[in-house]
């Protein structure tokens, strides 16, 4: 926030919630902006601004946090400019300034500008393939400088997708690749150099197969492949992770929080975990659903299906 207090942002099924964790061993809530009934809803931060959206409509809800640290939020606009009032996810370029509704009924990319963020502008669409989640980034060095590139994980079309996104008017696919036992490509995240993206697959456990995370090599964006894959061993499902540091931290459902040390960015290995569903590390949805390790502080959260909102101090980070 402006005067530096850290506070999460959980995501429920009536609204989106705001909770101040400045002391991370007394979260205390702040307020809930409610929205329609949904299980799915994605919320992302751009300025002062948080952009909350979900399956079952309300479009795109920007809501201030300007005052946040006197404990106001308000809903100050709620707008829907192209297609269905369902998203499934929120995909945000701070960088430059625009916004990505992921999903929703079928779409792929919904693209919104943020130059007044208080209304976002829709600007274009991308519909080739259903996009689950997605990672788009400005590149500022090398061959790709001055580009800014989507990395689209397509669910049931089993692949990574890598878009140039600079000219919306102009938006073109640099490569598709699959990859091994895939069923359901979810979401994924850069490594810091962006030689590497860290995909996982929501339906490729089995009972036979381990939860499994894939290397892809990207350096080349016009010629991506698959270095490697890395698991635990685990029969739980890999579901959204990313990278700080060297460390990458993934909500993987029934065993939870599990953190590997990618030194090593081909073969990174485990160095710690909390198990926030200790039932079982079965392959089903009860658990840990996704996480955030990018406060300053290093405390990292975590939102649990069956028990809400987790904040984990990860010692050691590198």
């Amino acid at each position: 926030s402006p005067s530096g207090g850290e506070y999460a942002i959980m995501c429920t099924g009536d609204g989106t919630s705001f909770i101040d964790i400045s002391n991370p061993t007394n979260p205390t809530v702040l307020a809930n902006i409610p929205g329609a009934s949904s299980t799915w809803r994605d919320c992302k931060v751009y300025q002062t601004y948080a952009y909350s959206v979900n399956e079952q409509g309300d479009g795109i809800q920007v809501i201030d946090l300007g005052n946040i640290d006197n404990g106001q939020v308000t809903l100050v606009n709620t707008t829907n400019q192209n297609g269905t009032t369902a998203t499934h996810n929120i995909a945000l370029n701070t960088d430059s300034g625009f916004l990505y509704r992921c999903g929703g009924s079928s779409n792929g990319l919904r693209i919104y500008s943020l130059a007044n963020p208080v209304n976002p502008q829709w600007v274009a669409n991308w519909n080739t393939r259903y996009v689950h989640d997605a990672q788009i980034v400005s590149y500022t060095t090398g061959p790709y400088a001055g580009r800014e590139i989507a990395f689209c994980c397509t669910g049931g079309s089993v692949s990574l997708t890598i878009l140039d996104v600079t000219d919306k008017s102009n938006i073109f696919e640099m490569s598709d690749i699959p990859y091994p036992n895939n069923e359901y490509s979810h979401e994924g995240w850069l490594s810091p150099d962006k030689q590497y993206f860290y995909l996982a697959d929501e339906l490729d456990e089995d009972g036979s197969f381990p939860s499994t995370t894939y290397v892809i090599d990207v350096s080349d964006l016009n010629a991506p492949f698959v270095a490697s894959s890395f698991s635990n061993g685990l029969p739980s499902i890999t579901h959204n992770l990313y990278q700080k540091g060297n460390l990458i931290f993934e909500a993987n459902y029934t065993s939870g929080i599990r953190v590997f040390d990618a030194t090593n960015p081909l073969s990174p290995t485990e160095v710690a975990f909390y198990d926030t569903y200790p039932q079982n590390d079965s392959a089903n949805f009860s658990g840990l659903w996704s996480c955030f390790p990018f406060f300053d502080s290093g405390v990292v959260i975590g939102s649990d299906t069956s028990g809400g909102l987790f904040v984990w101090l990860v010692n050691n980070e590198t």
